[in-house]
């Protein structure tokens, strides 16, 4: 699989092309940790763990920098949803 924005390549890991991936199936769409969690890590996981957070800053990194717009969006008490780019 093959990320980019605006042409130029984005490197992920597994667990962030998941990550992704779960966000990409719904753009728009709000995810709970939890939700995430048990999409990307498995049920198994500790729901008070921060790996999400860890992730999401990553992410961020990795799509969101150098970009005056930012795709992953936090939606305050509720979770994180794609958003979409300025045409």
């Amino acid at each position: 699989m093959r990320v980019e924005r605006a042409g130029q390549p984005i490197t992920l890991t597994a667990k962030e092309l998941a990550f992704l991936e779960l966000l990409m199936s719904a753009p728009g769409r709000v995810y709970s940790r939890e939700r995430i969690l048990a999409n990307v890590w498995g049920t198994h996981e500790d729901p008070l763990t921060n790996i999400v957070d860890v992730y999401v800053g990553r992410l961020r990194m990795k799509i969101d920098d150098d970009h005056a717009v930012p795709l992953l969006q936090t939606v305050r008490g509720l979770g994180y949803r794609l958003g979409e780019a300025a045409g």
